[in-house]
């Protein structure tokens, strides 16, 4: 079996319309959970880790009522 066989597929494709703020941090929230589980399964717990901080970020910005106090510089 070829090794893109053994991948899972995006939770759903991108939409080819434009997206709103928190529809596309909903999309990355469920791209980012889908690469957390594989890493899980690789036994690649700090990475893992990280994209569970990254789920939660993208989940706060999904819900809309997300204020970062601090910008990062650009």
């Amino acid at each position: 079996m070829p090794v893109t066989d053994a991948l899972p597929r995006h939770p759903r494709p991108l939409p080819t319309t434009t997206l709103t703020a928190v529809e596309t941090a909903r999309y990355t929230r469920d791209l980012i959970e889908s690469l957390r589980k594989i890493a899980q399964q690789q036994g690649q717990s700090l990475l893992a880790h990280l994209l569970g901080l990254a789920a939660i970020e993208a989940r706060a910005l999904a819900e809309g009522d997300y204020v970062q106090e601090n910008r990062l510089p650009e």
